[in-house]
This record gives structure tokens, C-alpha cells and sequence, in this order.
């Protein structure tokens, strides 16, 4: 009994691997904006790549002498860069004090900002990063990012702008079309095919040892069959 219910789970693990949809998921990338004395690099972030998922790590580059920055992000889009829901970073220094342990000195130093954009985050974000020298404002720089809708486009499926329907069919269209339905069908045989195999053999094994040589052999010829008539089909 133990061994028809692991057959039968089997089968039911393989139907779901068999008919569920691909998935395509976006890979996660950093992208790195360095702080000199005189600018962020990048400052603006326009390119396309830089969709939703992705982060940015702001480091701190500048050498100049009781230097620090602090980014602000009006994640809200409202133009106040302080606000309870934007993104601000603590004051970044070039370097941090370390213990012989390998510790902060000062757990508030730090020397890099990170912010991950999730998912739904497209837009373009202002955002600001002062710059100040021995506890004095120097400069503020203003920049943007932009955001992008992360697009996923599976095989078979028409692109944004394609041209699909009755009155866009090409020959080669159709036939594309045909060799993919005959994929399909196919496809949907063979896993007629293995599922029939394994409810087969799962009622084989629920049939009582004694006396029933003649119904196993039986129940194996009709497999056969099945076999021959699904094949014949392909």
C-alpha cells in the first residue's frame, strides 16, 4: 500500500512539473555610483538596465580632509528629501576606525549606502547628496533615477508594438504556428502516456499476490495496448 501511494505522489509531481509555466525571474544587480570631491559618477541614473529589483551602492571616494556626505532620496516624490518615508543615509567618511578585533569603533561610521528599488517602484526618484566639510555645508548636488518596468518576455508570447492576428499571419507565420501545435500534442501524448503507465503500474501493485497471475497478465496486455495506440497517434 506504502509503495502505490509513493507511485501515485510521483505521478502527481510529475503532471505539475509537466504543465506548469516557466518562469522567468530577474536577475538582481548592483549598480556602484562613486563619490569624488566634485560629483557623484554616475549622478543621473537614465539607462534602460536599471529596472525594478535593482539596488545602488553609493561609495564614498573623496580624499579631502574631514570630509562627509549624507544621500537623500525623496522616495515619496513629494520634493522633501528628509521625510519619515524617504531614504537617508547616514554622514559616509572615506574610511572607519577598527578595533584589534576587527570592530567598529563607531557603529554609526560608515563609508557606503546601499537602497534596493522593489518590485512596482518604477519612476524617477530625486534625490540629493550634501557634501560637508568639518561640520559645514560645502555643496549639495541634485540628481535623479530612473526606474525602469521589469519586462519579462517568454517564448511564444508577441512583444509590445508585434503585430498578431488573422490579418498578420504570414507562411511562415502559419507554419510556425502548426509546428508548434503539433509540439503541444505531442507533448500532451507523452504525458497521456506516463501517467497511464503510472496509475498502471500503481494498480498493479494493489492487486493481491495470490491467484492473480491471470490478472496481471492481463492488465499488462492492455498496458501494451495503450502503449501501441498512443504511439500510433504521434
Amino acid at each position: 500500500m506504502g509503495g502505490s501511494r509513493c507511485i501515485t505522489a510521483l505521478a502527481l509531481f510529475l503532471a505539475l512539473v509537466l504543465l506548469s509555466p516557466s518562469v522567468y525571474a530577474h536577475e538582481q544587480e548592483i549598480l556602484n555610483v562613486i563619490l569624488v570631491e566634485d560629483e557623484a559618477r554616475p549622478g543621473n541614473v537614465t539607462d534602460s538596465a536599471f529596472v525594478e529589483g535593482n539596488g545602488i551602492v553609493f561609495r564614498m571616494r573623496d580624499n579631502t580632509e574631514n570630509v562627509s556626505m549624507q544621500i537623500r532620496i525623496d522616495l515619496n516624490q513629494d520634493g522633501v528629501f528628509n521625510g519619515s518615508e524617504d531614504n537617508v543615509s547616514v554622514w559616509l567618511t572615506r574610511s572607519c576606525s577598527l578595533d584589534e578585533n576587527g570592530s567598529l569603533v563607531d557603529e554609526n561610521c560608515a563609508v557606503s549606502h546601499q537602497i534596493i528599488f522593489g518590485n512596482s517602484s518604477q519612476g524617477v526618484y530625486d534625490y540629493q547628496i550634501e557634501r560637508m566639510i568639518e561640520n559645514s555645508t560645502a555643496e549639495v548636488w541634485n540628481y535623479s533615477i530612473q526606474v525602469w518596468p521589469d519586462i519579462h518576455e517568454e517564448p511564444g508570447q508577441p512583444s509590445i508594438g508585434d503585430c498578431f492576428g488573422a490579418n498578420c499571419e504570414e507562411e511562415g507565420d502559419v507554419d510556425a504556428v502548426t509546428s508548434d501545435s503539433n509540439e503541444d500534442l505531442e507533448m500532451m501524448l507523452y504525458l497521456v502516456m506516463a501517467l497511464a503507465t503510472l496509475g498502471i503500474i500503481s494498480y498493479i501493485f494493489l492487486i493481491p499476490t495470490s491467484g492473480s497471475v491471470a490478472s496481471r497478465y492481463k492488465l499488462s496486455c492492455k498496458f501494451w495496448l495503450l502503449s501501441d495506440i498512443v504511439s500510433t497517434s504521434r
